[in-house]
């Protein structure tokens, strides 16, 4: 057994690892989706595809996928084939992330020849080809370009034709690739400070250090799982959907030694790209239940094996292929609000009120034919969060994505718009004993010579955020273009120059009853 010295000295060791990788990833991307939204992860896993550590701004959505995607990248590159310098690369949507602009990769860590561990840095590319970013794609092919599991780079010499064929497909080839190789640089800080660390301590491998990890999470966790009563517990949350709304609901079923969560009976799968896929779905339903047994912690797979996810197959939460999925996030990001409402009877202390969300996610595009000039810049915007027992809800916060809001500064130096109003929105969280977090209006001008082409990927214009225990509903957001509605805010518009657009994000939920 470890010396609970030791492993707190490894384990600290291992995030800041994953955290100077992840530093190094943020600091040498060339698009503002990584360096200022923080649009990625970087993780390590043992050599059985098990979570290790990840870095401390990776997003719920990259570090619950990270495993399911190794294991899909090891069915067509086995372990035994895979030699140093090796770089596996997919942004297939069924074996990374859930859409094609994630680029994950994977690279595996060998010492004295023998592999050892594994590195994955996911993001989120500025440009992946197709049709503009969108939610009103009907099909995946027009998404973009899907590479399957590759090796982008092989015994350290990389693949030109992969380059060549994303860059030939891309708006944007010189910010994409400037990503793509922050992504490389990522995988070998993570390999090199895991290496020192081993060499430093006089060790030949992490699986022992992992094995004490998970033994120590798997602990804590199954300690706060056994404070509900084992039985059936059901939740459900409704989305504004694409023309018509979308129900989710979730079946979850606990015993003392773990979780199932059964998406069974939610919507069937749409023509539109809001599909999801069954790794986003379970990112982001375990991540909710790490909130509530385990937040403390870091998340590895001592905490992640006590969870089983069924997500029909055909459905909004596990769509077919070729589905769209673009948009995936609209309906990925309000699980959550399921998971809570369910376990609201016996967390009340710990469950919060559903929140404004999902991300709402902006694409500008501007193309000049006659100057040959072009730009594309993609900004992220963040609802209020649902309200708790002990406390409001922080406003225009980035719940459950954890990705920042673009700030002005940057997105009127890199895009030809200046913004007329970022505030928050005075009475967009919902009443109760606590309140939900305020959203926020956001509205700009554009001063593109020509066309402007915006992609509004936006939810809760419609429905609500839910309060819980009588907490009032928060506010539904809109979307205006020079003060008038758009008919479908989660289509494409034109802008013209001079043409003003405003975004008013959804406010959280409230908790309790106001007296």
């Amino acid at each position: 057994m470890m010396n609970p010295i030791d492993l707190e000295i490894y384990w600290n060791r291992l995030i800041a690892i994953t955290d100077e990788a992840g530093a190094a990833l943020k600091r040498t991307s060339f698009s503002t989706v990584v360096r200022e939204s923080n649009d990625f992860a970087c993780v390590l896993l043992d050599t059985e595809a098990r979570l290790v550590a990840q870095s401390s701004l990776s997003i719920p959505g990259f570090i619950g996928t990270a495993p399911l995607s190794l294991q899909g990248m090891l069915k067509v590159f086995p372990k035994e084939t895979l030699r140093p310098g090796d770089i596996l690369f997919t942004n297939d949507p069924w074996i990374g992330t859930g859409h094609l602009p994630d680029a994950t990769m994977a690279s595996p860590i060998f010492l004295n020849g023998k592999l050892i561990a594994f590195a994955i840095a996911v993001a989120h590319l500025s440009d992946i080809g197709g049709r503009q970013w969108s939610a009103d794609a009907n099909e995946v092919f027009e998404e973009g370009i899907r590479f399957p599991v590759i090796k982008l780079a092989e015994a350290g010499h990389f693949n030109p034709l992969v380059m060549q064929m994303l860059e030939a497909n891309v708006r944007l080839p010189q910010q994409v690739r400037g990503d793509i190789e922050a992504q490389v640089g990522a995988l070998g800080v993570a390999e090199r400070r895991l290496i020192e660390m081993l060499d430093e301590y006089g060790l030949t491998h992490i699986d022992d250090i992992a094995a004490a990890i998970f033994k120590a999470s798997n602990d804590a966790a199954l300690r706060e799982l056994r404070l509900i009563p084992p039985g059936i517990y059901k939740g459900s949350v409704d989305s504004d959907g694409f023309d018509e709304r979308v129900s989710i609901q979730a079946t979850i079923t606990v015993t003392a030694d773990g979780v199932t969560v059964d998406y069974s009976g939610s919507t069937g799968q749409i023509r539109y790209g809001i599909n999801e896929t069954f790794n986003h779905t379970y990112a982001y339903t375990i991540f909710p239940f790490k909130c509530l047994l385990s937040p403390g912690l870091p998340n590895n797979d001592g905490f992640t094996r006590l969870f089983k996810v069924i997500a029909p197959e055909g459905t909004i939460v596990n769509a077919r292929p070729p589905a769209a999925v673009g948009a995936r996030h609209l309906i990925g990001h309000q699980l959550q609000a399921a998971v809570f409402e369910a376990m609201s009877t016996v967390f009340p202390e710990r469950v919060q009120a559903d929140s404004g969300t999902p991300l709402w996610s902006v694409l500008l595009r501007g193309v000049d034919v006659e100057k040959g000039t072009s730009f594309s810049t993609i900004l992220f915007f963040n609802g209020g969060m649902g309200a708790m027992r002990d406390r409001d809800g922080p406003p225009a916060a980035g719940f459950p994505a954890n990705i920042s809001n673009t700030p002005i500064e940057v997105a009127e130096t890199l895009a030809p718009i200046v913004f007329e109003q970022k505030s928050l929105t005075d009475g967009s969280g919902g009443e109760g004993i606590h309140r939900g977090g305020m959203g926020q209006t956001v509205s700009f001008t554009s001063k593109w010579p020509g066309r402007l082409r915006v992609s509004l990927l936006t939810d809760r214009t419609r429905i609500p955020a839910k309060g819980i225990y009588g907490g009032e509903p928060g506010k539904v957001g809109h979307v205006l273009l020079n003060g008038h509605p758009v008919s479908n805010p989660k289509s494409v518009v034109d802008m013209l120059e001079g043409d003003t657009l405003e975004l008013a994000l959804p406010g959280g939920g409230g908790y309790g009853k106001a007296k």
